[in-house]
């Protein structure tokens, strides 16, 4: 038998080998990331303990990211490694501004890029040109109760919450903010039209707030009854201690699918260009991904992960129903866009 030996250094090549050496030459590599504290010990930890490579992470993973970005490249300051964030600020700010670079041919560990192990069967990407790597999907909760309050059965739709005893009396995320309030109240109008956002957004006086932290209490302290818009990750805390709060998903529109800070991007013109690639491959990767989809309480679009039991049954999506994908690039792009300026002429901001 004639062995024939590799040319060169004597082994075949093995490119995650050669990277991994590459990363570790860089000295560590910066993530930019949801402000979550569980996210940053998570990843660190995962991360670090695999490549031995320090993590500096910058808790922000939102739009005050885009504009503190295009300060520093402004100044020709190029500070960022990875990105990780929602839909907006990728989709709508880096892409367009040409700050990122394609992760798609930057995959190479072989676990990742196994379309058996992804849902519907192939790695999923937020944008046409498979330069997001989009990580996260699952059922949104956009309505909880607090139970002594109200019974989840008094509001079977949506359009439930047109009803006057609940004038006054609805806690909203303020329909202004970017991201979730915006594709929400864009949501409404595509299902249901201009004068359902009217009436729920301002005849039924509902109290407006950006403050997720802060309406999580409330609701769990019974300030209010109804929460619109809510945030399950900060509702978390109050349901493990038992308070009355209860999730509810109206019958008469698609639920919704959301991704949370699901979305990785990698920005270009890196100061650790080896270490981010393979940051993006190791998130990609079912240990990466098991550290970062419990770490937001979220549900994977990989396949290969297991039970994922930190997700409740209630925000898993279920076979055979049609949903709502708000982190969809059409209706970012598009259609939230064309519903969102027919919102701001209803709602005058």
């Amino acid at each position: 038998m004639l062995l024939v030996l590799p040319s060169g250094s004597g082994r075949a090549a093995d490119p995650m080998a050669d990277l991994i050496a590459a990363a570790k030459a860089e000295g560590g590599v910066i993530i930019d990331g949801p402000p979550t504290e569980q996210v940053r010990i998570n990843l660190k930890e995962g991360f670090e303990k695999k490549y031995g490579i320090p993590l500096t992470y910058v808790a922000s993973g939102g739009g005050a990211s885009g504009a503190r970005v295009r300060a520093e490249r402004a100044a020709g300051k190029y500070l960022l490694d990875v990105f990780i964030s929602g839909s907006d600020t990728p989709i709508v700010t880096f892409l367009p501004s040409g700050w990122l670079d394609r992760i798609e041919p930057i995959l190479i560990e072989p676990d990742d890029i196994n379309p058996k192990d992804w849902k519907d069967g192939h790695v999923w990407y937020a944008d046409p040109q498979h330069t997001i790597l989009r990580l996260l999907q699952y059922v949104a909760v956009e309505l909880t109760v607090n139970t002594k309050l109200v019974k989840p059965s008094e509001i079977p739709t949506w359009k439930s919450l047109l009803d006057p005893k609940w004038k006054g009396k609805i806690l909203a995320k303020d329909p202004t903010a970017s991201g979730t309030g915006q594709s929400l109240n864009s949501y409404f109008y595509i299902n249901f039209g201009p004068d359902f956002v009217k009436r729920l957004y301002k005849d039924q006086q509902p109290v407006f707030t950006t403050d997720t932290r802060q309406a999580a209490q409330w609701l769990a302290q019974g300030t209010y009854g109804i929460w619109l818009g809510s945030d399950m990750s900060q509702l978390e805390p109050f349901l493990k201690l038992g308070y009355p709060i209860a999730a509810v998903l109206p019958s008469d529109a698609p639920p919704i699918l959301t991704g949370s800070y699901g979305l990785v991007s990698l920005v270009n013109k890196a100061p650790h260009p080896n270490a981010a690639k393979l940051f993006v491959n190791w998130i990609a990767s079912p240990d990466g991904e098991r550290y970062f989809a419990s770490s937001l309480l979220a549900t994977s679009v990989r396949t290969d992960l297991g039970k994922q039991d930190w997700v409740p049954d209630f925000e898993r999506a279920k076979p055979g129903v049609k949903y709502f994908d708000a982190y969809g690039y059409d209706f970012i792009t598009h259609d939230r866009e064309e519903a969102l300026a027919k919102v701001k002429e209803l709602l005058g901001f």
